[in-house]
């Protein structure tokens, strides 16, 4: 390659998009002009309007009101689907009945059923169903992982989780605490089976009145023998995150998105020693790669690998599914006040 060469693929996803609403227009569809493996080919919206704006500002050849006509005429390799939770489900179900590559944003489903259902669509269909739980494809996130696959850890024995959202009230007009479970705690939930695999028993507790307080503190155990914790607040002035993992060997934590610590085990060192190593740390801007939060061009970036390569993705309907059943047994065990299995 040359000075001046364009980086050119041979091989892309032609996508539409089905939702041109504000998280569509301000996350996803701008990350789309990042990602060369796309090819955006038309987007859809009820309100013609928004259609026709997509269209304008994201490079996208066609718009539609319809999005069975767009599929149909257009014959796209994928769909993304960014609505209410009761959109994801109908129509993530109906694009994969027609054989689409599917990525929808969360949560799927208002409810587990509805998000089993979307399970089984995607194994009849053998095709990818992707859900858009980008704290995962964060870059800090996925070093954490790096770090505790690589053995930078040893043994990992404990993970931890808190997150704090301003949330007041149930979304999408669910109670508070399973509307902030859908709308928020999905995160950190995924991120935990991310980097510690599944949950198998939770025991919690809570404080929870909707419009005043909201908190929520949950012992995790985890199907490889380690344990964990999950602390959730709401009706919270800021957005706050922080996530750790600890081995025999060290310690790693990401927090507020952006910024990695790293320890590795070794002998006491003081403070006042001014040749002291003990702690790496990695920051980035908050506005990564030019989108308004890390996540969403690496989540989408991801999909359109897996579809070209034919890998089956992680993050997938099932991890969406696994981490609502885990959210809910946590609200259970706040109910009975009793340790909860989650099979």
């Amino acid at each position: 390659m040359q000075p001046g060469d364009f980086w050119m693929v041979e091989d892309r996803v032609r996508v539409c998009f089905i939702g041109c609403g504000r998280h569509s227009m301000e996350s996803l569809q701008p990350a789309v002009a990042l990602i060369p493996q796309i090819e955006y080919t038309a987007a859809c919206d009820l309100i013609e309007e928004r259609a026709k704006e997509a269209v304008r500002r994201f490079g996208a050849k066609r718009w539609y009101t319809d999005y069975e006509r767009m599929i149909d005429e257009e014959s796209p390799d994928a769909v993304i689907i960014v609505g209410p939770p009761q959109m994801h489900e109908e129509v993530g179900i109906s694009c994969l009945k027609k054989g689409l590559n599917v990525f929808m944003e969360k949560p799927p489903s208002l409810t587990l059923e509805g998000a089993r259902r979307i399970c089984e669509a995607m194994k009849a269909s053998g095709r990818i169903c992707m859900v858009g739980t980008h704290w995962r494809h964060m870059p800090v996130h996925r070093a954490l992982k790096k770090i505790s696959e690589g053995g930078g850890l040893g043994e990992i024995f404990r993970l931890e989780a808190t997150y704090l959202a301003p949330d007041t009230m149930g979304a999408w007009g669910q109670p508070f605490a399973w509307g902030f479970m859908l709308n928020q705690a999905i995160h950190p939930m995924d991120c935990l089976q991310f980097l510690g695999g599944r949950v198998v028993e939770v025991e919690a507790r809570g404080v929870i009145v909707e419009g005043r307080k909201f908190a929520i503190s949950a012992n995790l155990q985890f199907a490889s023998g380690a344990i964990g914790s999950l602390v959730l607040g709401g009706c919270s002035p800021i957005f706050y995150e922080r996530i750790g993992v600890q081995g025999v060997e060290g310690w790693a934590e990401a927090e507020q998105f952006k910024r990695l610590k790293y320890v590795r085990r070794g002998g006491w060192i003081e403070s006042s020693d001014p040749t002291a190593i003990q702690t790496i740390i990695f920051e980035h801007g908050s506005h990564y790669r030019g989108v308004s939060r890390p996540g969403y061009v690496e989540e989408l970036e991801y999909f359109a690998q897996c579809i070209l390569s034919g890998a089956h993705p992680h993050a997938d309907a099932e991890d969406a599914y696994y981490a609502l059943k885990t959210l809910d047994a946590i609200i259970k065990s706040i109910d009975s006040g009793e340790r909860v299995r989650v099979n």
